[in-house]
């Protein structure tokens, strides 16, 4: 299986927040759209980093008086590791659990065209085996037209 059919598979819309999003609108983001993590652009849409909620509740926790006045800009992790929708999801979820991050944004050239999780990958592999149990209890019983 490839990224992009995770991709097709995901209903909600990317959500992005730009470089001087305040940290409380990255809350308010966060919490609205029920995710985990926002993939950040600069101007000129383009990927720069990556802000998680864990990485607003560490700055919660080091700088509890003024945590809400930081911009993502200030917490975000530089050097995402990216992938392309051809990628194998096998291939992405081991430079996951190897370098223990749980998001990837994915990228077409210089624009980012979505997002998938560890729990995205982990669905995908589900439904696989789900297909591939069904197909083969049907074919042991005899029901297999083919």
């Amino acid at each position: 299986m490839i990224v992009s059919e995770i991709l097709a598979a995901k209903s909600r819309p990317l959500v992005t927040a730009k470089v001087n999003t305040k940290i409380s609108e990255a809350m308010d983001l966060l919490l609205q759209h029920k995710i985990s993590c926002l993939p950040v652009i600069d101007e000129h849409g383009r990927l720069v980093g990556i802000v998680s909620d864990k990485d607003i509740f560490r700055l919660a926790h080091t700088s509890p008086g003024d945590f809400m006045t930081h911009s993502v800009w200030d917490i975000m992790t530089e050097n995402v590791m990216t992938a392309l929708p051809t990628d194998d999801i096998y291939q992405v979820a081991a430079l996951m659990t190897r370098y223990r991050f749980r998001h990837v944004p994915i990228m077409e050239k210089d624009d980012v065209v979505g997002l998938i999780s560890i729990g995205d990958i982990v669905k995908a592999q589900l439904d696989s085996m789900q297909d591939e149990n069904a197909y083969l209890r049907k074919y042991i019983s005899g029901d297999d037209p083919a």
